[in-house]
Formats: structure tokens, sequence, C-alpha cells
């Protein structure tokens, strides 16, 4: 065949390969749009849903334990609030929790991380990981669950739902020791990169390069990883609540109306299933958009 045959052939099937790539980097940002959507979806819902149906989250709208109809698409509870509107409205409970608990914790993590990496005092490094393995050691749950019993689960700070406080300070307390683990370990990575050698050459102290750039970059890490977190924030929130250590009723939150509608499976399943699937959905976008932020640090060079 001649070159002039195959020119048209090689010019067709160059584009391919990379247009196959493009293909295969856009399905999953649509994943991720469509995954952040919802979310945000479920956050108007439980601020618009009130005003468009006019009942509130507190009140005795209908007869209790009405099944699903027009009415009311998520049927009512035990004492004849609307379902479906305290459903939404929980996801601000809940998300509010994963925000500031994860969100906390995480910084404090990184800038413990980061200094204790990055400082020259003699045996810090050593006994501030010795404190984080202590408290890696301890199963999760349990730490929290100690330190919202120790707490109280009806203390509120600041107009923060009652509960709320107790399990910020749990999260806090016990989440800034695998963000502190995480950030000294890429602080040590990057100090030895050429753009902090660079820094030391111009004549740069250690906490300058330290705030200024390695900070953003570890940040943006633990941050990535705060979003796979915050599944979990939102999963054990329900949990406590569900055994009765959580956000304290009557302010609406998904484990708290799972645990009401607990003996009722039978014969009320509307009570545990929509506020289920909530958490199932809200679990299942914040996975993917987690997922999503780690490949990308993953690529990053």
């Amino acid at each position: 065949m001649s070159a002039q045959a195959q020119a048209p052939r090689m010019a067709q099937a160059a584009p391919a390969g990379p247009y196959r790539r493009r293909l295969r980097l856009r399905a999953p940002d649509w994943i991720v749009a469509t995954s952040a959507s919802t979310l945000l979806l479920i956050v108007v819902l439980g601020f618009v849903l009130p005003v468009i149906t006019g009942y509130g989250v507190d009140e005795f709208v209908a007869r209790p334990l009405l099944p699903p109809s027009s009415a009311h698409p998520f049927g009512t509870d035990t004492f004849g609030r609307d379902v479906m509107v305290r459903t939404f409205a929980a996801s601000h409970v809940d998300y509010l929790v994963a925000i500031l608990g994860v969100g906390t914790a995480a910084l404090l993590g990184t800038a413990v991380g980061v200094f204790v990496a990055s400082t020259r005092i003699r045996g810090l490094d050593w006994l501030t990981m010795r404190l984080t393995d202590g408290v890696i050691a301890f199963p999760f749950t349990v730490l929290a669950l100690a330190f919202v019993v120790v707490i109280g689960s009806n203390a509120t700070v600041l107009g923060l739902p009652p509960g709320m406080p107790a399990l910020l300070a749990a999260y806090v307390i016990v989440g800034w020791a695998y963000y502190a683990r995480i950030a000294r370990s890429q602080t040590l990575s990057l100090r030895t990169r050429d753009f902090v050698t660079a820094g030391r050459q111009l004549g740069y102290s250690d906490t300058r390069i330290a705030i200024r750039h390695i900070s953003p970059i570890v940040l943006a890490t633990t941050m990535a990883y705060a979003v796979g977190d915050a599944i979990i924030t939102v999963a054990l929130t329900a949990s406590l609540s569900f055994l009765g250590a959580g956000i304290a009723p009557p302010t609406p939150e998904w484990g708290q109306m799972m645990y009401e509608g607990r003996g009722l499976i039978e014969t009320a399943w509307w009570l545990t299933a929509f506020p289920s699937l909530a958490l199932v959905v809200s679990g299942l976008c914040l996975a993917i958009i987690g997922d999503r932020l780690i490949r990308r640090l993953e690529d990053r060079p």
C-alpha cells in the first residue's frame, strides 16, 4: 500500500486514542456532578418543603401513622408529623455535624502533623505520634460514644441542637489523630522536594516554608480524605442517635427517626424506610465525590 493511501487511515485513527481517554475522564466527572447536585437538592428541599407544603418540621399535621399518600408522600409518624418534611430537614443536622466535626478535625490534625514534621524540637514528633497511636488503637465508635455520654446528649452551645456539641467534641477529639498522621507523612515527603530546597537557599525560614508552601499541599490531601470520612460521620451520627446518645428529639435526625420507628417496621415501614434511603443516598454521593478527589490526588505529580 502506498504512503498516500496510508495517510488518510492514520489521520482517521490518530484522534481515537485521545478521544477515548477524554470519554473515560468525563464519565466520572458527570457522576461527581450528579452526586454533588443530589446532596445540594436534599439540602434545598429541607428548606423549601415546609414552605411548599405548609407543614412545619415539628407540627402535628394529620392523624398519626398515615401511610404514604398524595397529601403526605412519606406518610406521617407516631405524632402525626409529616415524614417527608422531617426526612429532608434532618439532612441539615447530619450534614452540619459532618462538616463541622470532620472539617475541624482535619484542620487541627493537619496543623499538628505539619508542625511536628517541620519543627526541630527534640522528641516532640515521637511523643505526638505515640499519642495518635493511642487514640487510633481504640475503636472510633466506642470513643465517640464515651465522649457523648460524658459530655451529655442534651448539652447545647451557640444555639446548636441538643446533643450536637457533644458529637462535635467527640469527632474532633478522636478524629484529629488520623489527619495528623497523614499530614506528618506527607510533610516529611515534601521536605525533600526541590521547591523546599529552593526556598531554603533563598533564606526562607522553616516556619514560612511550612505555612506558605507545604501546608496548602497537605491541606488539599487531608480535605480530600475528609470528604470520605464524612460518610462515616453521617452514618455514626445516625448510629449514635439510634442508640439514644446522639441528637436529642424533637430535632429531626435520620438515626433518631429510624429509632422511633424500629418497633413498627411491619405496620409502619415508612418510618424507617425513607430516612434510611436518605442516609444511603447521601453516603453513596459522598463516597463518589471522595473517591474522585482521592484519585485526582494520586494522579497528581
